[in-house]
């Protein structure tokens, strides 16, 4: 048996259609009933495919009065709603493809894709407004109309510049199509777009949903990080039947709902489950099967943006045996795609050997937005193909076929990582650091967290000028440019730095020295010494502002900066320390509002990320 797949049968639900002319025709429809289903839903308001279908109409006069048409570009910087997916829709109503971008990271770095993309136009909270005029080069091509863009998205790049990856509308109409059917997705179907628009999965999140006439249901802007009630209550309330999750996210919450703890806890109406962005396990899938979530039918995916987001999938039902690999494998091909497994020499290699997973088929990226060179680097023609003009993307993953024809992700052949869902490359991590006012060198690495989940880190060493920057200052300096998933949670300034043989830094070595002092650095939590609440305590929503010598305050505050420090891996994390400028995100303000909550306390994740000092944020912890 060789490692090429085979493509999967054509779809019974395929069409030519793009995926705008699949929504106009349901805002459209003689039947009014059509018309009026819900397309886009909040806790607040409901949008029918109708208005929709206003909205975007009017959006697009307003594009075009501003010049922008075919082959242009028109940036996004808003947060999640209904308002990007009517921006989106009126871009290619003008025929012009739209770049997402991820509203929480700073000005300047969104101001860099702007220029890198040559955008002609910008939206925003004050609406639409034009921008300098691009240089033609860097507009995506205007040609034949089964060429035309879609969106650009940019990912990491290794030379430390961040890659555009252009997606056309037939790569993803077809796309939509392949996934539309892997999840069985119906007009009764309600999907949670849950990822940030700066994220290639939030493009699968609603577009499959749209074509086939379900709701797209969005969270408020606030919950950046949701606790397993608080999950529950909007799953709940907006009606969801699909939830898709990033691994880690999905690994924690079903760990935080074990037991008693996920007693009371109803996901009902959720059927499918679908992950992604990076590996899980058979103990994730056996954690998760023991929880609310255990009814659902399981999807773990893979896919680069390259290859327009998911081009594999592993579908497991809730009475399927959980698979005895390694890792959960990531399945078979989505849609009309072909997965290849080769040798060092391109050819195929054989079963349960391991290869480098090529992907080929009709749903890929153009390639890179004005870079050609990468693009025939990546991209190659598909010798395997009985269609003229094929090409295949290379991944860099290493994978293996198992005799049932799945495939299991091994890992990466270079300097790649995954951590929180997001792809890193380290080159690009160092480059930003070694731009940083006072650092000499610097060397990034992905390191285990230490929670036996399989969870990673961005660490990085550096050595500085006399005087130089310390490693606060450094962090700050990156927050202040960079999205928080490119800033390294662990910085270490060293004298100098590993060498290899050949005089360059030995990444390894740099890797394994982190790694021990990361290990050594988690202090002896007293935790169980904090008092707990009494029974009859208030539980306010919110917690009243008191004075720092309140007990109750004070207890909450000790056992704060206890978790933290623990979980950062910061022994001198303070009361008036920040716990983002430390290093902290969403999913260890997740892990600390669950061992809050073990202890009797309650505090949102929300607060953690948005309240400041750690002085702040304990007046936001109340008892359970």
């Amino acid at each position: 048996m060789t490692s090429i797949s085979t493509t999967r049968p054509p779809a019974t639900t395929a069409s030519t259609l793009w995926v705008a002319d699949r929504i106009a025709a349901t805002a459209g429809h003689p039947d009014p009933a059509v018309r009026e289903r819900v397309a886009l839903r909040t806790a607040d308001a409901a949008l029918t495919y109708a208005e929709l279908w206003e909205r975007v109409q009017k959006a697009a006069v307003e594009l075009s009065a501003l010049g922008v048409g075919v082959g242009d570009v028109v940036g996004l910087r808003l947060p999640s709603g209904p308002g990007p997916v009517v921006a989106m829709l009126a871009c290619w109503h003008v025929g012009a493809a739209f770049l997402p971008m991820d509203a929480a990271a700073p000005d300047a770095y969104r101001d860099r894709l702007l220029s890198r993309s040559g955008a002609r136009a910008v939206v925003d909270a004050d609406g639409p407004r034009a921008l300098a005029d691009p240089a033609p080069a860097t507009r995506p091509a205007a040609g034949r109309p089964e060429d035309r863009a879609a969106y650009v998205i940019y990912t990491s790049g290794s030379t430390g510049t961040p890659k555009g990856v252009l997606v056309g509308q037939d790569a993803l109409a077809d796309h939509t199509t392949g996934i539309a059917d892997l999840l069985e997705l119906r007009d009764t179907d309600t999907v949670l777009q849950f990822a940030g628009l700066g994220f290639d999965v939030a493009q699968e999140e609603i577009w499959p949903t749209l074509a086939v006439g379900g709701t797209v249901a969005f969270l408020d802007s606030a919950d950046r990080a949701l606790s397993p009630a608080e999950l529950a209550h909007r799953v709940r309330a907006l009606g969801v039947s699909v939830l898709q999750l990033p691994t880690a996210y999905w690994r924690l919450v079903c760990a935080q709902m074990q037991g008693t703890d996920g007693a009371g806890l109803s996901f009902d109406g959720v059927r499918t489950v679908v992950i992604g962005g990076e590996g899980a396990g058979a103990k994730d899938v056996h954690v998760h099967r023991n929880g609310p979530l255990g009814h659902c039918t399981l999807v773990n995916g893979y896919g680069p943006t390259e290859t327009v987001v998911t081009c594999a999938a592993f579908v497991l039902r809730a009475d399927e045996p959980v698979p005895v690999t390694t890792g959960l494998p990531i399945g078979g091909p989505v849609g009309d795609r072909r997965l290849y497994v080769l040798d060092a020499d391109r050819r195929p290699a054989e079963a349960e050997s391991p290869g480098e997973l090529w992907v080929g088929g009709s749903p890929l990226a153009h390639g890179y937005l004005d870079d050609p060179v990468r693009t025939a680097e990546r991209f190659r023609p598909d010798p395997f193909a009985t269609v003229a003009d094929a090409r295949m993307y290379r991944t860099g993953d290493l994978v293996t076929r198992h005799q049932d024809g799945a495939l299991e992700f091994l890992g990466r052949l270079d300097n790649q990582v995954k951590v929180r869902g997001y792809r890193i490359e380290l080159d690009e991590v160092d480059r930003h650091l070694t731009d940083t006012r006072g650092v000499t060198a610097a060397a990034a690495v992905a390191l285990d967290d230490g929670t036996g989940t399989g969870g990673r880190v961005l660490a990085a060493a550096l050595s500085v000028t006399a005087g130089g920057p310390t490693a606060e200052q450094i962090r700050e300096d990156l927050r202040g440019r960079l999205p928080s998933h490119l800033v390294p949670g662990l910085i270490r300034v060293r004298d100098v730095l590993p060498l290899t043989t050949s005089g360059k830094i030995d990444r390894r070595a740099v890797a394994a020295v982190l790694a021990q002092e990361y290990a050594s650095t988690a202090p002896e939590a007293a935790v169980e010494e904090v008092p707990a609440p009494e029974d009859d305590a208030p539980t306010p929503a919110v917690a009243p502002a008191a004075d720092a010598g309140t007990t109750g305050e004070a207890a909450g505050l000790t056992l704060l900066l206890e978790l933290v420090r623990t979980l950062l891996r910061a022994p001198d994390f303070g009361p008036d320390d920040d716990f983002l400028a430390h290093g902290g995100d969403s999913l260890v303000a997740l892990r600390v509002s669950g061992a809050m909550r073990e202890r009797g306390w309650r505090l949102r994740p929300s607060d953690l990320l948005a309240a400041g000092d750690a002085r702040s944020v304990a007046t936001r912890i109340v008892p359970c």
